[in-house]
């Protein structure tokens, strides 16, 4: 449908502004489009006509305006020349070639470079709460530095102290795989689906802050971060080397991060039941963007598996050769364990107890997988093998 638009030159002569903005109202118009001059000089005709042979547009004539006050100029062109942008389907499953790095319902002017986004399948990545998951992240935004009150962390005995460094070690090392595995990714989406890399960026600022704030407690023990085991440089290492992003999301977001959840209450009631009111509240807001990760994985998963239930096979492999893997390698990290079960008991001394609990937290993870492996489309029987199957490093 033929359009008409008008530009208002006034008393801008012919030069560099006037052609600018004349080519601007021809870019942006669609062939066949009628573009209209409105000038105080009667004598552009021989420009315009000029012009318009050069660039291919129809130059039709000049019509004189007068009224009382001033007499204009009305110069009526129509657009010959191709259209210059293409628009395309917002609601399309496959990112445009040539989106570039617009974002979704821009028109990308023809010929523009074509970026390489290997992930440019809305099915392999969105889920269908990406715009709330990322309003969500904006409101709950904290800062490690003024958000806990560190001097009000209390000091307490050697052993005790070493088992928090200690922990808190683990946890850094685990969040840094957090942050590292989605950035890998980031650069690989399309940005015609805006919501997920704007999703994606919010867990990486989420897990950088973590990893501020695990350090933080870490030196608030006077120690520092102490050991790094094999164990779990190896369970993170089988969770790095999975390139395939539809894996990489189950294993993260829903394996580890999910079990992550249930060591991170754990970890926050434990500084709660020996007074450490600010380190409790720490691992509280850690967990509450933990929760975040956890429900854009879920939802991603849950929607491609509904429309390819065939993808559960692929998740499975996925489980299993990350199992094989570390079954060749160790087991679990027995430092780690040792830690928890003084924090939870308190004191060395009563370490017996608090191994208790840390093998009840164990089968709490575990149902709690299997719990979400289920909401997810799996049928309880391969959500129980499969949660038995993952690290028993955590993550």
């Amino acid at each position: 449908m033929q359009q008409k638009s008008c530009v208002f030159m006034g008393n801008i002569q012919t030069g560099q502004l006037f052609f600018m903005r004349l080519e601007n109202a021809f870019l942006l118009s669609q062939n066949g489009d009628i573009i209209e001059v409105i000038s105080q000089y009667d004598n552009l005709e021989n420009d315009l006509i000029a012009w318009c042979r050069f660039k291919g547009e129809l130059f039709l004539k000049k019509i004189p305006l007068h009224n009382k006050n001033d007499s204009n100029f009305a110069y009526i062109m129509q657009k010959e020349s191709p259209t210059k942008f293409a628009t395309f389907d917002p609601n399309s499953l496959l990112s445009p070639p040539h989106q570039g790095l617009a974002p979704k319902g821009v028109s990308i002017e023809l010929a523009s470079p074509q970026y390489h986004f290997p992930l440019n399948n809305k099915n392999e990545i969105y889920a269908g709460n990406m715009e709330q998951l990322y309003e969500e992240a904006k409101k709950a935004q904290w800062n490690a530095t003024t958000d806990i009150n560190w001097s009000e962390i209390p000091a307490f005995e050697p052993k005790l102290e070493f088992a928090i460094a200690q922990i808190m070690t683990y946890l850094t090392e685990n969040e840094f795989s957090a942050l590292y595995i989605p950035s890998r990714f980031l650069a690989q989406i399309s940005p015609f689906f805006t919501a997920v890399p704007l999703v994606l960026s919010s867990i990486i600022g989420d897990e950088g802050r973590h990893i501020e704030s695990f350090i933080k407690r870490a030196n608030a023990t006077g120690l520092g971060v102490q050991y790094s085991t094999l164990t779990t440089q190896q369970s993170l290492y089988s969770l790095w080397e999975e390139k395939d992003y539809f894996k990489s999301s189950f294993l993260l977001h829903i394996m580890g991060e999910g079990t992550f959840i249930d060591l991170l209450k754990f970890l926050e009631n434990c500084f709660e039941s020996l007074g450490d009111l600010q380190s409790a509240k720490l691992l509280n807001l850690a967990r509450r963007d933990e929760i975040r990760h956890v429900a854009y994985g879920m939802n991603h998963i849950r929607s491609a598996i509904a429309q390819n239930p065939a993808k559960i096979e692929i998740l499975k492999e996925a489980v299993f050769r990350r199992k094989n893997y570390l079954d060749n390698q160790s087991d679990e990290s027995s430092l780690l364990l040792e830690s928890l079960a003084i924090l939870y008991a308190k004191e060395e001394k009563k370490i017996s107890h608090g191994f208790e609990a840390v093998v009840n937290l164990k089968q709490k993870m575990e149902k709690n997988r299997t719990k979400r492996l289920m909401e997810c489309g799996i049928d309880e029987e391969l959500a129980r093998e499969l949660s038995r199957s993952h690290t028993p490093n955590f993550m």
